[in-house]
């Protein structure tokens, strides 16, 4: 019915339909127990992180595109940006009292938004109209964002439009980009953000505060690398 488009919206209505079911464990009897969940739930997103990064087969590769693209991260200030805009809905659709919505939106938007799920999934949606990884991949996110609803709230469901945004994009630019996507650049690119994953884990259990948005494009420097070795040879 959708399309090319059926994971993606799949996905952003999952991430909803989680949402919901999480907040039902704000409630004052059940909040409790939602906290220790989120608290084992960003336990689990850290060991998800120390996993996928465990594969540094180019390590010197690695930390140029890390370097490279936090730099060019901190340049736009993405964290910023996002933050603004969490700030920005959060005025418009949350209540006054709701101080978490704003880290709802960007840490669950960051969450399903980073993974070679997400590129892969969307690639086979663009390319063969094959939904089956994004709609794997609604699943965890359901689950993921029912979790992450008990600690940050409403604003987790917002991070529904990042995907359909996120994923929309990649899956119009698949016939583009899948030349390059081989699977060693897709590896090196879920590396990297399996480290990301890991900070995040360490926000969300608030043992730091990395601005993990402006990391975001160095997911992308070994895709541009590998882009531009492919024109010159």
């Amino acid at each position: 019915m959708f399309g090319i488009f059926s994971g993606t919206i799949v996905n952003a209505l999952l991430v909803i339909a989680g949402t919901a079911a999480g907040l039902i464990f704000k409630t004052d009897r059940l909040q409790s127990i939602g906290e220790r969940i989120f608290q084992v739930f960003a336990l689990f997103v850290l060991a998800m992180g120390v996993n996928g990064a465990s594969d540094l087969s180019r390590p010197v590769f690695i930390l140029i595109s890390i370097t490279c693209g936090v730099a060019l991260g901190e340049i736009i200030d993405l964290d910023d940006k996002f933050n603004r805009l969490g700030r920005s809905m959060q005025k418009r659709f949350a209540r006054s009292d709701d101080s978490h919505f704003a880290a709802g939106f960007i840490q669950a938007s960051l969450l399903f938004c980073v993974g070679s799920m997400t590129v892969v999934g969307a690639l086979q949606s663009g390319m063969d109209n094959n939904h089956s990884v994004l709609y794997a991949k609604s699943l965890i996110d359901c689950v993921s964002a029912a979790t992450l609803a008990m600690g940050f709230g409403v604003g987790v469901g917002f991070s529904a439009l990042s995907v359909l945004v996120y994923e929309g994009l990649l899956t119009l630019a698949a016939g583009a980009i899948a030349p390059v996507m081989s699977a060693e650049i897709i590896a090196l690119s879920s590396t990297i953000g399996s480290l990301f994953l890991i900070g995040m884990a360490l926000n969300m259990l608030k043992i730091t505060e990395l601005k993990i948005a402006n990391f975001l494009p160095a997911m992308f420097v070994p895709i541009l690398y590998e882009a531009v070795r492919l024109l010159l040879s």
